[in-house]
């Protein structure tokens, strides 16, 4: 990958993390393709295309930015493609006070259309345990 399309695919990541602290729906959706396939932590199993009004319902449970972050990340070239995985922290004040935090993995896949990079694929998780029901580990620190 050319240091021009390394530099674009790392300002855009960035601009969707921005854009994820700020709450800001339109600003997730720019960065993403039409056809984005979303893997999240959240329900349902996987979710095909942008969902502006369910993002900004997410959003709305929310009091004030939310706290985005990754780090090791790990930005990988390919052509017209591209994967960046990393760890990522999502935090916050919920709307009744509850504040929340905590790590998960993300992998994020890029492709260029029309000249321009957008996320093509977002996956996110954590751990579960492996002993008696399967519940999600939310407390692993990297």
């Amino acid at each position: 990958m050319a240091t021009g399309d390394h530099d674009d695919i790392r300002a855009l990541l960035e601009e969707w993390m921005r854009a994820l602290r700020d709450k800001d729906a339109d600003g997730i959706i720019n960065c993403q393709s039409a056809t984005v396939r979303q893997f999240g932590l959240a329900p349902p199993l996987q979710e095909t295309g942008n969902d502006k009004a369910g993002l900004q319902a997410w959003f709305d449970t929310w009091d004030g930015p939310l706290e985005f972050h990754v780090r090791d990340t790990d930005l990988r070239p390919g052509g017209d493609i591209a994967w960046c995985s990393a760890l990522a922290w999502l935090g916050g004040t919920k709307k009744d006070g509850e504040k929340n935090g905590f790590w998960f993995r993300l992998t994020v896949a890029f492709s260029r259309e029309d000249g321009h990079w957008l996320i093509a694929h977002i996956h996110e998780s954590v751990p579960f345990s492996m002993e008696g029901q399967p519940l999600g580990l939310f407390d692993l620190q990297p």
